[in-house]
């Protein structure tokens, strides 16, 4: 069944990421695409200029906001460990829904979703935003067209910084737990969740097959996550998946995604769409679907979901792995620098050794590096 009337769509989460929402739902909401309905959060709800609250209603309770408005699409911008009840609320409502990264923290609580999405028959997007890039579909038909020859390894090596203030942006951050709740904080699971994503799907979309490598380092003492990680694992088509990046780098990779084939290699920049296929010598620029478009349409008009619910299950297993880990190992501080104002962990050599890590498909304890 498709829906041709104006979509009624409402935002639980209206502050952290919600503003990202927010401003891509202000300019549909005066165009006359859609009604934005509600604003939902539990702390006063920021806005400036260009994202008004003007008449929109606003809640503090989800439930009500559900009774009392009644959406076609509900988007979940808030903390991971209340994905699964605001979105079975939602979706037992009749609404569909759009639910941040990552969707879950378990396989548990997948199937769980999974099931009440059977159940209402709704749909959920999740916002792996990066899987709408048209650079990944040119990647993929490459692929498939046998450009690559047999796709053998897909890798993923990213480097930024981020300073203390960010392990300062809410309670939980840098926690692993709060309240007896596994945490979906650090590198792996938080910043660069899309690289593993886009990784596992670049590889084909198969489940893992066997156990994952998975090596994680904190480089602050105060903080209870990774800030310098990779993981390794091989799917049940063969294809080696090596995902290694830090926080703490001196220089950027934004997130090369290397994908090598038996004929030839590719190297992808996922968050800014950039693309070399073989045989091509400079990056080609591309641009990308957005998920909430995309979801609409699908209701409009029946086009497939980019990022549906189906495609994070092997995520989702990888980063119930990340979750359950103890907490990583401390780096020696021989090997930091601390650098600016609002400091900067620097760890020395890691954004070339998640590049090496990525290139070779290797652990960083099998680089030789001093401080794995």
């Amino acid at each position: 069944m498709t829906e041709t009337r104006k979509p009624r769509i409402a935002l639980v989460g209206a502050n952290g990421y919600g503003l990202h929402h927010r401003h891509n739902l202000e300019p549909r909401r005066r165009s006359g695409e859609l009604d934005f309905v509600a604003l939902c959060d539990t702390a006063e709800i920021y806005e400036d200029a260009d994202i008004p609250v003007g008449d929109i209603p606003v809640f503090d309770d989800y439930r009500a906001m559900l009774d009392a408005t009644d959406p076609d699409v509900v988007i979940i911008a808030t903390p991971p460990p209340t994905h699964l009840p605001i979105a079975t609320a939602a979706m037992r409502h009749g609404a569909d829904v759009y639910l941040e990264k990552p969707p879950v923290a378990n396989l548990e609580e997948y199937a769980a979703l999974y099931a009440v999405m059977t159940e209402t028959g709704r749909n959920v997007q999740v916002g792996f935003q990066a899987l709408g890039s048209h650079a990944f579909n040119a990647l993929r038909d490459a692929v498939e067209a046998g450009r690559l020859g047999e796709v053998e390894a897909v890798s993923v090596a990213g480097s930024w910084r981020r300073p203390d203030s960010y392990y300062r942006r809410s309670p939980w951050a840098g926690k692993r737990e709060a309240n007896g709740t596994l945490i979906a904080d650090g590198a792996l699971a938080n910043p660069f969740a899309h690289a593993s994503q886009e990784a596992i799907a670049l590889a084909g979309d198969w489940p893992l097959d066997g156990a994952i490598e998975l090596e994680r380092l904190r480089c602050r003492e105060n903080i209870e996550v990774d800030d310098t990680a990779v993981w390794r694992a091989t799917n049940k088509n063969g294809v080696q998946i090596t995902v290694a990046v830090t926080l703490c780098g001196e220089r950027k990779l934004e997130g090369d995604v290397y994908v090598r084939g038996t004929k030839g290699e590719a190297w992808f920049e996922y968050p800014t769409d950039r693309l070399i296929l073989p045989g091509e010598s400079e990056p080609k620029q591309y641009g990308r679907t957005d998920l909430l478009d995309n979801l609409l349409a699908h209701r409009n008009k029946g086009v497939g979901l980019i990022s549906g619910l189906r495609r994070a299950k092997t995520f989702t297993g990888v980063l119930e792995t990340v979750l359950n880990d103890p907490i990583p190992r401390l780096v020696d501080a021989k090997h930091l620098e601390r650098v600016g104002d609002d400091p900067v962990t620097i760890l020395k050599g890691a954004d070339q050794a998640v590049e090496d890590a990525a290139r070779q498909g290797k652990l960083f304890s099998e680089l030789g590096l001093p401080w794995a």
